[in-house]
């Protein structure tokens, strides 16, 4: 298009856009403002231009893509020639109705509809234009709804749409005056004005654009012990179904990397769910390992056990060779063809016990320790246990004490108050308890938790005053 057909100039251009308060809900219009140079053409200027071309059959095709049925040029051309006649002549009956001078200076507005919308895609980094895709705004277009096909993977795109608008101004010029000296001053000028057709490029939206699909759902994950092995099991994982949105869990940076990625591309906030659904097939499954109980997922960043599978399968398996006796942690992630991650499953609390040649596979959903877990509680035991000697066990053993010895000596003492305290025995019993040790296991009725007691029955020796006696 010949460039004195163009002009840019800079307008003022109002948008309303409907905004939802957030207490009370009510819908409210909000007018914002800003200047924007707009693309300006000269209409008439543009049809003379076409009408004067379109009449002239031009034999060279070499820049030009036809497609459909090819049809002879001769007709074609005649064709383009009569629609732009028709266009001139439905144009002239529109133009008839032009705003005077008196309706510009009154501030009645112009004539002006919106021919056709127009779709630019460009990329961010170099701001080439990619692709532009024109729209007419036909009577029945109520809704445009438009799906690039073009696009690769992973690639940001910037869309911006504009509306080629129609319009007919005035345009008018003072060709004279007159000035009379009364009272006040007072001029009177001619004026001469005509219609002016210009179409105007006015960007109406933009917005850029990124193709991720959804991370796939955690696996679902067996776990199975082998018969008489006491250092591996089977690890079974397959793909899951379903389609949900939940806040994502990160483990490694690539997922914070990916998530940002996806929010910015649906113009999601930053602290909103993301979907994850089985849109693409997920036969690789990441396997992370520690033997050390995790306090939270991040504590598995270091912690990548295995990789398994394959884009083409829907399941994997493998064996891990494990410890006896000795308490493992796993937790598992599923990838999908583009290398998304689903949040991480259950972490598994898995252990195999050996106790005499007998093997118990164990293997719990483990949780993470919270902030009450952490808070230490102390609770008086003394009303849940107590322990004493029975009454037998505290009678003095006059005979022993006042009489042979188990050494076989002959005691001498007069009385128990002025024994030593090594020479006054205590217990009637057969067995007494003050020469042995004791083990007293406790276990929670709740957890099945253990701990044991070690202790030994002391004797203390209250002499109390003789005179008092």
């Amino acid at each position: 298009m010949s460039s004195n057909i163009i002009t840019i100039k800079e307008f003022a251009i109002s948008k309303e856009i409907v905004a939802t308060e957030t207490d009370s809900g009510e819908e409210n219009l909000v007018n914002e403002q800003s200047k924007s140079d707009v693309e300006l053409v000269d209409f008439e200027a543009w049809l003379a231009s076409y009408l004067d071309t379109a009449m002239v059959y031009n034999n060279d095709l070499s820049d030009t893509t036809i497609l459909g049925e090819p049809a002879d040029e001769e007709c074609q051309s005649f064709f383009d020639t009569l629609r732009a006649l028709l266009m001139a002549g439905k144009i002239k009956s529109i133009v008839e109705n032009y705003r005077s001078y008196i309706d510009v200076m009154q501030g009645k507005k112009a004539y002006n509809e919106t021919l056709v919308y127009e779709i630019e895609k460009t990329s961010p980094d170099n701001s080439e234009i990619i692709q532009r895709v024109f729209i007419p705004n036909l009577e029945k277009l109520t809704l445009l709804r438009y799906i690039d096909t073009q696009v690769k993977y992973d690639k940001e795109y910037t869309y911006e749409v504009f509306a080629h608008q129609f319009i007919v101004g005035t345009k008018y010029e003072y060709i004279s005056s007159s000035n009379k000296i009364k009272d006040n001053f007072e001029a009177t000028f001619d004026v001469e004005y005509s219609p002016s057709i210009k179409v105007a490029r006015i960007p109406i939206f933009k917005q850029n654009a990124r193709l991720l699909d959804a991370a796939p759902l955690p696996p679902n994950v067996e776990l199975v012990p082998y018969k008489g092995v006491f250092n591996e099991f089977l690890i079974n994982l397959s793909g899951n179904s379903g389609d949900i949105e939940e806040m994502p869990v990160i483990i490694t940076d690539a997922d914070a990397d990916f998530y940002k990625k996806y929010r910015e591309a649906r113009g999601l906030d930053e602290d909103a769910p993301i979907r994850f659904a089985n849109d693409d097939a997920s036969g690789r499954f990441e396997i992370y390992r520690t033997d050390v109980a995790p306090k939270s997922y991040e504590d598995f960043r270091t912690s990548l056990y295995a990789i398994v599978g394959a884009v083409d399968v829907a399941s994997a398996s493998m064996k891990s060779k494990v410890q006896t006796n000795k308490k493992y942690y796993y937790t598992f992630r599923a990838l999908d063809q583009h290398d998304n991650r689903s949040n991480p499953s259950p972490v598994y609390q898995v252990e195999i016990v050996e106790n005499n040649g007998m093997m118990f596979f164990l293997s719990s959903v483990y949780q993470f320790p919270t902030m009450e877990d952490k808070i230490t509680h102390t609770r008086t035991f003394q009303r849940f246990l107590k322990i004493n000697p029975n009454m037998i066990q505290s009678l003095v053993n006059m005979e022993e004490t006042f009489g042979t010895q188990k050494d076989g000596s002959v005691s001498n003492v007069a009385s128990a108050y002025s024994a030593p305290d090594d020479r006054v025995i205590l217990g009637k019993a057969e067995q007494d308890v003050w020469t042995k040790n004791f083990k007293i296991r406790v276990t929670s009725k709740h957890t099945g938790r253990k701990f044991d007691i070690n202790l030994a029955c002391k004797t203390e020796y209250n002499r109390q005053d003789n005179e008092n006696n």
